[in-house]
């Protein structure tokens, strides 16, 4: 068996390389590359995409959540300890103050605050019953129909499940004041809004690809259905694997012995990595710390992601699987 990468961008990319380079062409030959027509478009098929009025977007998922929290208004922001760094340096530049927050075994926050900022990391779903928040950290969960009135932050950096070839990130809302907020602050070269504005805008090119790659997300989201649901047939005897909804971003299980079988993966030229190695409450960020969090300290110091990308074949998984069995027997 030669080596399994944990992503492998070239199997998806390259069945549309063609359409791709057409594309980039014929930005090139328009000479347009910021505000044109492929990004107008791609904003109206997100936006539709998502079940939302609205998209706005931008140069990263970070900035997604910067000019979400300065439209929005919001002054403060309760996160779990589990996300990644990035959310909470989101929010902070837009003026929020960030606390962090205990989780639950099940890895979802736990805090009763009403100002709860909802993280759907790996690409799981919210919890059945779950209160609905005012914005969420979607980054991994492209696929997700956000809930009617609510505003989603997005990345499409390139190993997303719809990523550019470079970086980009929207927000989506129903709210047609706050896309036009948004819009503003994202920032122009001949003018001014206000003091808040930032520069932060998504290029022609990058939004052309992501309008060809938009029309395969559906396959793809399916094609990572199926390899989570031979990994779960594989290894759920084994008590690794995480329940609920999920449209599997990432392909996360937790372990006992974490870092060893990760070396033991990697010795076989398994790909594997950790989302993330350390709870928010040992990073030193932008945020407010206060409290206990052991289940933050027990997940991170437990979840190990596996290949799962599209193109991953059956052969593959049953190896990475052979090698979990033959790790725990």
């Amino acid at each position: 068996m030669n080596a399994i990468p944990f992503c492998d961008l070239h199997r998806s990319n390259k069945p549309i390389r063609k359409e791709i380079e057409r594309a980039i062409a014929d930005c090139i030959d328009r000479s347009s590359f910021l505000r044109g027509r492929q990004t107008h478009l791609f904003e109206e098929e997100w936006a539709c995409y998502c079940g939302q009025k609205y998209a706005v977007c931008c140069n990263s998922g970070t900035d997604a959540l910067t000019l979400a929290a300065m439209a929005m208004g919001l002054k403060t922001a309760t996160i779990p300890a589990n996300t990644l760094p990035l959310t909470g340096t989101g929010l902070h530049r837009g003026s929020v103050e960030v606390q962090i927050a205990e989780i639950n075994s099940e890895g979802w926050l736990i805090s009763p605050a009403e100002d709860n900022l909802p993280v759907l990391i790996f690409g799981r779903l919210p919890e059945p019953g779950s209160p609905v928040a005012r914005l969420y950290d979607a980054a991994h969960a492209h696929g997700w129909k956000p809930f009617q009135g609510t505003n989603a932050a997005w990345s499409f950096y390139p190993t997303k499940s719809l990523g550019a070839m470079g970086d980009a990130g929207a927000v989506t809302t129903d709210d047609e004041s706050l896309a036009m907020s948004m819009r503003e602050l994202c920032g122009r070269d001949d003018r001014l809004h206000d003091r808040r504005q930032i520069t932060s805008r998504i290029d022609e090119i990058q939004a052309a690809i992501l309008r060809i790659k938009l029309r395969h997300l559906p396959d793809w989201l399916g094609m990572r259905q199926e390899i989570a649901q031979q990994y779960n047939h594989r290894l759920h005897d084994l008590g690794i694997t995480i329940s609920g909804k999920s449209l599997y971003h990432l392909y996360v299980i937790r372990v006992k012995n974490r870092d060893c079988l990760m070396t033991f993966l990697k010795n076989r030229g398994i790909g594997c990595k950790v989302h993330w190695e350390s709870p928010l409450n040992k990073v030193p960020g932008p945020w407010m710390v206060s409290g206990s969090f052991q289940e933050a300290e027990n997940w991170c110091e437990s979840i190990l992601s596996l290949p799962c990308f599209p193109g991953l074949t059956s052969t593959e998984i049953n190896f990475v699987c052979d090698a979990i069995e033959e790790f725990y027997s």
